[in-house]
This record gives structure tokens, sequence and C-alpha cells, in this order.
């Protein structure tokens, strides 16, 4: 055989090799060997930064609003800087089975449930295939009024609205409490300042308090939407010694504070996922503001 039919061969049987590693890669990998395979080359540890918003109206306080138009601008420019906004599923899936993350992962919260998360920030997304988790506080939902109060409050999302953005694949939804985000000058009995202790509380009935308000969260969550909430964002961003060790018993294993700043997120090592800084987006923040304090 001359040297260049040897050559052609040795071509032809590589070429084949590496088909038949694609094919037994994508269509016969029961064990998952080139799954656990791909996830060790996963970088160690990523960066990973996160966005807060709460209402999406015209001229309300920009600390906590931003109108339709900057918030699409901001939207926009983080997808043609190319972020990719990630859920909390994803960034799990990172860390305890080692999924790799997209080049520039951001993710973005929208607490306290309003409705102008689906009127608005809800199409927006969508048109710009970016993801986003809303944080509801449970006693709230569906409601315009304070608990069974006369006391008018910002109208939240109701459960079919809710269904459908999570229906979507854009939003998902979390828990932001069920009664631990007070209001104090709407409340007639004792009042709890976020998920914090009581004065006239020991810390056992505090403990017994604390985890009864998760899981009554948790149990309204899963009856919407057949899936238990997996990460908390605490109520005005205060939290305690305690707090993260209880919710992660409870099965949590995320948590978020208003912290300002990026997380270092490490792969394999899941109390990386506590504690989370976010970056509270104001409604008058550019989106070249925005994306330099990313970087």
């Amino acid at each position: 055989m001359s040297s260049k039919k040897r050559i052609i061969l040795i071509t032809y049987v590589v070429l084949a090799v590496i088909v038949l590693i694609i094919g037994i890669n994508t269509l016969f990998d029961p064990l998952g060997l080139f799954e656990s395979l791909r996830a060790r080359r996963s970088p160690p540890m990523v960066t990973i930064p996160i966005l807060t918003y709460h209402h999406f109206i015209e001229g309300g306080e920009p600390s906590m609003t931003i109108s339709a138009g900057m918030f699409e601008r901001q939207i926009k420019a983080l997808s043609d800087a190319g972020y990719t906004a990630i859920s909390f599923d994803e960034l799990s899936d990172y860390v305890f089975k080692g999924k790799r993350l997209p080049e520039r992962p951001v993710i973005i919260t929208i607490d306290d449930g309003y409705l102008s998360a689906y009127d608005t920030a809800f199409p927006i997304l969508q048109k710009y295939d970016m993801k986003a988790t809303i944080f509801i506080i449970g006693v709230s939902h569906g409601r315009s009024v304070y608990r069974n109060t006369n006391h008018p409050i910002t109208p939240r999302f109701n459960d079919a609205q809710m269904i459908e953005m999570v229906s979507s694949g854009v939003m998902s939804i979390q828990s932001h409490s069920y009664d631990m985000h007070q209001h104090e000058p709407f409340e007639t009995g004792p009042y709890r300042r976020g998920v914090l202790r009581r004065t006239d509380e020991s810390e056992a009935e505090y403990i017994e308090a604390f985890n009864a308000d998760f899981e009554r969260a948790a149990a309204q969550i899963e009856a919407m939407l057949g899936a238990r909430p997996f990460v908390f964002s605490y109520p005005y961003g205060l939290s305690n010694e305690l707090t993260d060790g209880l919710l992660k018993d409870m099965g949590v294993e995320v948590t978020l504070t208003i912290k300002e700043g990026v997380n270092i997120v490490t792969r394999d090592a899941p109390e990386s996922l506590y504690s989370l800084k976010r970056f509270n987006v104001p409604g008058d923040r550019t989106p070249e503001e925005l994306l330099r304090m990313l970087e």
C-alpha cells in the first residue's frame, strides 16, 4: 500500500472514531460517563452578579421602582454585552452536578411579587430571552390590601398570571417568607422586623415561628406550582446567625441578602450558595452604569 493510501486510510479511521465517540456520547450514555467528564471540565468557581428589582412603574421612587423604558434599555444592554440570565436551578446544577454555565452569567431577581412584574417585566424579559426569579410574600400573594385589613398595598399578581409566567420558562417563583415581610405602620400587634427574633420571644419560640412561616410559604408555592421552593430572599435583607442553618435544614439551597457585590460560587461547595450578595438596580441607573457596575 502506498504512503498516500495509508494516510487516507488513517484519516478515515480517525474520523470514524470521532463520529463513534460523538454518537455514543449523545445517544448511548446510560451511565452518564461522558456527562461526568464534561462536569469535571467545568470551572472550579464562577463569578455570579445578581440584580434586584421590585416595582416597574413610571415616576416612582428610584431606589425601588423602574420605568418600563429604562428596564428594557438595561436588559437590552445586558443581552448586547453577552450576558446570559440564568435560573437558580442552573446555578444549583453547577454547584451540585458540575454542569457548565454560560460565559457571562447573571441572575435577575424581582422581590415582592407585584403585578407590574407580570404586566411590564415579563414581556420585556421574554423579548430578550432573559430569565428572572420572583420572590413572593405568601400572605400578600394575589392581594391588594394588607392581610385582612383595609390598608391598600401595591397589587400583586394572581395564581393564573404566576402560572403563565412560570410555564413560559422565563420566570421562576421562590420564597420571600409567608408573613415575615411586615410593614410596621400597618401592624396592630407585635411587629417582627424581617425574619429577626422579637424581644418577647425565647430562642425556642423564635425557631418554631421561623420554621412554621417558611413551611407555610413552601406549602403554598408547592400547592400552586408542584415544586417546593429552594431559594429564600431575606425580607429587608435581614438575617442572623441561625437563619441560614434553619433554612438549610428545611431544604433551602440558596439564600439572598441585600449586601452589594458579586459572588464567587464554587463547584462542589454548597456553602458558597448561602447569604449571596445582590445589586439593587435603581430606576435612574443608565445601562452604561449598570454594565460598569457588573464589571
